[in-house]
Protein backbone atom coordinates (compact mmCIF):
# COMPACT_ATOMS: atom_id res chain seq x y z
CA UNK A 1 0.00 0.00 0.00
CA UNK A 2 2.90 2.33 0.75
CA UNK A 3 4.33 1.75 -2.74
CA UNK A 4 0.95 2.54 -4.31
CA UNK A 5 0.77 5.93 -2.51
CA UNK A 6 4.34 6.76 -3.51
CA UNK A 7 3.65 6.04 -7.20
CA UNK A 8 0.45 8.16 -7.07
CA UNK A 9 2.45 11.00 -5.55
CA UNK A 10 5.10 10.71 -8.32
CA UNK A 11 2.39 10.72 -10.97
CA UNK A 12 0.80 13.77 -9.43
CA UNK A 13 4.15 15.54 -9.30
CA UNK A 14 4.88 14.67 -12.91
CA UNK A 15 1.42 15.95 -13.91
CA UNK A 16 2.03 19.17 -12.02
CA UNK A 17 5.38 19.67 -13.76
CA UNK A 18 3.79 19.08 -17.16
CA UNK A 19 1.08 21.66 -16.39
CA UNK A 20 3.67 24.21 -15.28
CA UNK A 21 5.77 23.66 -18.41
CA UNK A 22 2.69 24.02 -20.64
CA UNK A 23 1.68 27.26 -18.86
CA UNK A 24 5.20 28.65 -19.21
CA UNK A 25 5.25 27.74 -22.91
CA UNK A 26 1.92 29.53 -23.45
CA UNK A 27 3.21 32.64 -21.64
CA UNK A 28 6.43 32.63 -23.69
CA UNK A 29 4.50 32.27 -26.94
CA UNK A 30 2.28 35.20 -25.95
CA UNK A 31 5.30 37.34 -25.10
CA UNK A 32 7.11 36.50 -28.35
CA UNK A 33 3.97 37.19 -30.41
CA UNK A 34 3.45 40.55 -28.67
CA UNK A 35 7.13 41.50 -29.09
CA UNK A 36 7.21 40.80 -32.84
CA UNK A 37 3.86 42.52 -33.27
CA UNK A 38 5.32 45.67 -31.66
CA UNK A 39 8.80 45.48 -33.25
CA UNK A 40 8.06 48.00 -36.04
CA UNK A 41 6.64 50.44 -33.52
CA UNK A 42 9.74 50.01 -31.32
CA UNK A 43 11.97 50.76 -34.31
CA UNK A 44 9.95 53.88 -35.12
CA UNK A 45 10.19 55.11 -31.53
CA UNK A 46 13.94 54.43 -31.54
CA UNK A 47 14.44 56.25 -34.84
CA UNK A 48 12.35 59.16 -33.54
CA UNK A 49 14.70 59.38 -30.56
CA UNK A 50 17.74 59.39 -32.88
CA UNK A 51 16.13 62.16 -34.96
CA UNK A 52 15.45 64.27 -31.86
CA UNK A 53 18.99 63.72 -30.62
CA UNK A 54 20.42 64.72 -34.01
CA UNK A 55 18.31 67.90 -34.11
CA UNK A 56 19.18 68.79 -30.52
CA UNK A 57 22.92 68.47 -31.08
CA UNK A 58 22.78 70.47 -34.31
CA UNK A 59 20.93 73.24 -32.47
CA UNK A 60 23.37 73.11 -29.55
CA UNK A 61 26.36 73.51 -31.89
CA UNK A 62 24.65 76.43 -33.65
CA UNK A 63 23.96 78.13 -30.31
CA UNK A 64 27.58 77.60 -29.27
CA UNK A 65 28.66 79.11 -32.61
CA UNK A 66 26.71 82.29 -31.75
CA UNK A 67 28.14 82.45 -28.23
CA UNK A 68 31.70 81.97 -29.52
CA UNK A 69 31.31 84.90 -31.95
CA UNK A 70 30.87 82.79 -35.10
CA UNK A 71 34.16 80.89 -35.53
CA UNK A 72 34.82 78.32 -38.31
CA UNK A 73 35.27 75.57 -35.73
CA UNK A 74 33.03 75.26 -32.69
CA UNK A 75 34.29 73.50 -29.59
CA UNK A 76 31.19 71.67 -28.35
CA UNK A 77 30.92 69.48 -25.26
CA UNK A 78 29.07 66.18 -25.76
CA UNK A 79 29.20 63.40 -23.17
CA UNK A 80 31.77 65.39 -21.14
CA UNK A 81 34.17 65.48 -24.11
CA UNK A 82 35.24 68.63 -25.93
CA UNK A 83 34.84 68.06 -29.65
CA UNK A 84 35.95 70.49 -32.36
CA UNK A 85 33.20 70.69 -34.98
CA UNK A 86 33.53 72.30 -38.42
CA UNK A 87 30.63 74.58 -39.28
CA UNK A 88 29.75 76.50 -42.43
CA UNK A 89 29.46 80.29 -42.74
CA UNK A 90 25.95 80.19 -41.27
CA UNK A 91 27.01 78.18 -38.21
CA UNK A 92 25.50 74.83 -39.14
CA UNK A 93 27.41 71.55 -39.02
CA UNK A 94 28.96 70.71 -42.38
CA UNK A 95 32.07 69.22 -43.88
CA UNK A 96 34.30 70.31 -46.74
CA UNK A 97 34.76 66.72 -47.90
CA UNK A 98 32.54 65.65 -50.77
CA UNK A 99 33.14 61.91 -50.44
CA UNK A 100 30.75 60.42 -47.88
CA UNK A 101 29.93 63.88 -46.55
CA UNK A 102 26.61 62.84 -44.97
CA UNK A 103 28.16 59.84 -43.22
CA UNK A 104 30.81 62.19 -41.83
CA UNK A 105 28.14 64.61 -40.61
CA UNK A 106 26.38 61.68 -38.88
CA UNK A 107 29.65 60.69 -37.25
CA UNK A 108 30.26 64.26 -36.04
CA UNK A 109 26.76 64.67 -34.59
CA UNK A 110 25.74 61.23 -33.31
CA UNK A 111 29.20 59.76 -32.64
CA UNK A 112 27.76 56.23 -32.94
CA UNK A 113 27.70 53.66 -35.75
CA UNK A 114 24.92 54.03 -38.30
CA UNK A 115 22.82 51.19 -36.86
CA UNK A 116 19.49 51.08 -35.04
CA UNK A 117 18.29 47.78 -33.53
CA UNK A 118 20.59 45.82 -35.86
CA UNK A 119 19.22 47.71 -38.89
CA UNK A 120 21.66 49.82 -40.91
CA UNK A 121 21.00 53.52 -41.37
CA UNK A 122 21.87 54.78 -44.84
CA UNK A 123 23.29 58.27 -45.37
CA UNK A 124 22.54 59.76 -48.78
CA UNK A 125 23.35 63.23 -50.04
CA UNK A 126 20.04 64.23 -51.63
CA UNK A 127 21.25 67.63 -52.77
CA UNK A 128 24.90 68.39 -53.43
CA UNK A 129 26.59 71.17 -51.54
CA UNK A 130 26.67 74.65 -53.02
CA UNK A 131 26.84 78.10 -51.49
CA UNK A 132 23.16 78.94 -52.04
CA UNK A 133 21.35 75.82 -50.88
CA UNK A 134 23.86 73.98 -48.72
CA UNK A 135 23.89 70.22 -48.52
CA UNK A 136 20.83 68.08 -47.82
CA UNK A 137 21.53 64.72 -46.21
CA UNK A 138 18.95 62.00 -45.80
CA UNK A 139 19.35 59.34 -43.11
CA UNK A 140 17.11 56.36 -43.81
CA UNK A 141 16.17 52.96 -42.41
CA UNK A 142 15.55 50.04 -44.82
CA UNK A 143 11.83 50.15 -43.95
CA UNK A 144 11.51 53.67 -45.37
CA UNK A 145 11.59 55.87 -42.28
CA UNK A 146 13.96 58.80 -42.76
CA UNK A 147 14.91 62.29 -41.73
CA UNK A 148 16.76 64.99 -43.63
CA UNK A 149 19.31 67.53 -42.49
CA UNK A 150 19.82 70.78 -44.41
CA UNK A 151 23.25 72.32 -43.76
CA UNK A 152 22.08 75.71 -45.07
CA UNK A 153 19.50 76.33 -42.33
CA UNK A 154 20.02 73.45 -39.85
CA UNK A 155 16.51 72.13 -40.39
CA UNK A 156 15.96 68.49 -39.44
CA UNK A 157 12.75 67.10 -40.93
CA UNK A 158 11.35 63.87 -42.24
CA UNK A 159 8.92 61.08 -41.69
CA UNK A 160 8.64 58.21 -39.28
CA UNK A 161 5.85 56.44 -41.08
CA UNK A 162 6.07 54.56 -44.37
CA UNK A 163 2.58 55.78 -45.25
CA UNK A 164 3.36 59.48 -44.75
CA UNK A 165 3.84 61.69 -47.80
CA UNK A 166 5.41 65.09 -47.03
Amino acid sequence: MYKHKASNKKQRTLAEIVIIVVLLAILMMSFIHYFFKQEDQLKQVGFNKVTQSFAGKVTAVHAQWFMDKQPNIVKAVFDNKVQPIKVNSKGWIDTTDDALACAKIWDIVIMEPMVLMKMPIAAVEVKKHNMDTGRICQFELPLGEYFQYNSQNGKVSGTLSRNYEP
